[in-house]
């Protein structure tokens, strides 16, 4: 029978025995989601967890830290399981909203146990022996680390496990910082902790992430290698003609019959939120697949990859240029300006926590790798790398001399500017196509000017957008402005800034005719 915090065993003598805890009311059923029932069977050491909106991922998370709990040692000292988990968000906001409601949706205060609100987060299960069952003790806390430094958090945390919500928010240092705090609880004294492990779940991501990467590329091998499960999709693409379907997006949907938690969900619930999305909205939160999903304004919002990304090549008989953005992140966009007025974007160097002396190495390596036959170099930076350096006294730029580089300051290194010398070449159709052209290898220019750099969204309330008015800085701002530091040093700047008598002397024309609309 269920058992409450509080709850006396009147026993003689405590009986220490190995059978589960018996809990009442707790119903899980997972035999609609076979993908799920796969990962909850799964003892591997880290195991990540990726599918559409409404899959059943968080539940099964939940229900996996109480199963693991359950299945703790029993103490030889007070015939209870000891066991300590973290849930690890990537904000205290997330955590409150939707991590801690969906955990007090199985394991509700009112049965398991009141919440602790105040740093840290903390919902202490406890459930004395009685009889010959032994008792339960879950210390289960949680946590906001967004950021590579908040891993110091961790820095003395004895923990049995770890499940760690929407972890494509967080960076993978925040993964590596758990992996040597689980195992650690309970200790010997107390039985020990008989199975360590960390969880994660998510919607999916871009291509470009840590999980892809480590999912799809680079899969792990050896003794303890990390397993990664990928739930079926909870709508499909079909044609006009199958029964059913849904137009969005420009194209036709209908609900997936391999979709899982079904079940638990409303009648409708895939095809209902079609309506109104674009397409990388649907493949991530309905398809379940990888896609980068646009946050926020873009910056150019004037960009389209369908019609301004192809495969191009090097011309030889047009000068290479360069642009440059400096910093611990520094970047650099290759490209050629064409007779006929034309962008090329043939190749980027995107770097990270990368001194000025390391990237001109490799910009000089990239340079004769991908391009031998250049002749004529042409280098574009940002101004402030005029700026000398305190200690040494010489700017950025007379480093770059020194290793051969001849690289010169844009005209300006104002936000507008740089946004609109960029915006200029997208605007122009030349012979039936876009006066910019990215080659399909720089995923990483195309993503920034896909929606990656972007002005963040500000609440108003009322029902009203209002952006930012400067850019939010990420891993795509920096190759970002790289492009546009180019497009400033390659001549866009000049349509900007160039004087025309004729535009102070226009005067408004008022047609002297009778003219009738209809």
């Amino acid at each position: 029978m269920a058992r409450v915090a509080g709850s006396k065993d009147l026993s003689k003598r405590r009986t220490k025995s190995n059978k589960p805890v018996e809990i009442q009311d707790l119903n899980l059923n997972f035999a609609t989601s076979p993908t799920v029932w796969e990962f909850l069977k799964d003892d591997s050491f880290v195991r990540g967890l990726m599918g559409p909106v409404g899959s059943g991922k968080s539940y099964a998370c939940a229900a996996e830290i109480m199963l693991r709990a359950l299945q703790q040692p029993v103490s030889p000292l007070d015939n209870i399981r000891h066991s300590r988990f973290a849930i690890v968000r990537n904000s205290y906001p997330e955590l409150r909203t939707t991590t801690i409601k969906t955990w007090l949706e199985i394991f509700d205060e009112s049965t398991w146990g009141p919440m602790r609100w105040s740093p840290p987060l903390t919902h202490h299960i406890q459930l004395p022996p009685k009889g010959n069952l032994a008792g339960l003790d879950m210390e289960v806390i949680f946590l906001a680390l967004d950021t590579p430094k908040d891993v110091r958090k961790l820095l003395s945390l004895e923990l049995t496990g770890a499940w760690v919500n929407e972890a494509r928010e967080l960076p993978k240092a925040v993964i590596d910082g758990l992996t040597h705090r689980v195992g650690r609880y309970p200790t010997k004294a107390h039985g020990g902790c008989n199975h360590r492990f960390i969880i994660m779940d998510t919607n999916p991501m871009d291509d470009d992430h840590w999980w892809h990467r480590l999912a799809e590329k680079e899969k792990m091998a050896g003794k303890y290698p990390w397993k990664f499960y990928k739930q079926p999709g909870g709508v499909k693409e079909v044609d006009a003609n199958y029964d059913d379907a849904i137009f969005a997006a420009g194209k036709y949907w209908a609900m997936n019959e391999k979709a899982e938690n079904i079940p638990n969900l409303t009648q409708g619930y895939y095809e209902q939120m079609l309506s109104g999305k674009n397409l990388d909205w649907i493949s991530c939160y309905a398809q379940g697949k990888y896609t980068f999903v646009q946050e926020g304004r873009a910056v150019w919002q004037e960009y389209s990859d369908v019609l301004m990304s192809d495969d191009i090549e090097f011309l030889p008989e047009y000068p290479l240029q360069i642009g440059l953005d400096f910093g611990l992140t520094p970047a650099a966009v290759f490209g050629q300006r064409l007779e006929n007025g034309r962008w090329h974007i043939l190749h980027e160097l995107v770097t990270f926590d990368m001194g000025l002396e390391r990237f001109t190495t490799q910009m000089k390596i990239e340079i004769n790798k991908m391009f031998p036959k250049a002749k004529d170099i042409q280098i574009w930076g940002d101004p402030a790398g005029s700026k000398r350096d305190e200690i040494f006294e010489v700017t950025a730029f007379d480093h770059l001399k020194t290793q051969g580089m001849n690289a010169r300051p844009t005209v300006s290194n104002d936000f507008k500017v740089r946004r609109e010398a960029g915006a200029m070449p997208m605007n122009r159709l030349i012979n039936g196509k876009s006066g910019l052209i990215v080659n399909k290898t720089c995923s990483s220019l195309r993503k920034s000017l896909s929606g990656g750099y972007f002005f963040k969204r500000e609440a108003i309330g009322s029902g009203q957008e209002r952006f930012k008015d400067v850019p939010f800085k990420n891993n795509f701002s920096h190759i970002g402005d790289a492009f546009g530091y180019l497009m400033l040093g390659g001549g866009e700047h000049r349509i900007l800034t160039r004087k025309n008598a004729k535009f102070g002397t226009q005067q408004q024309t008022i047609a002297k005719v009778e003219f009738n609309v209809f």
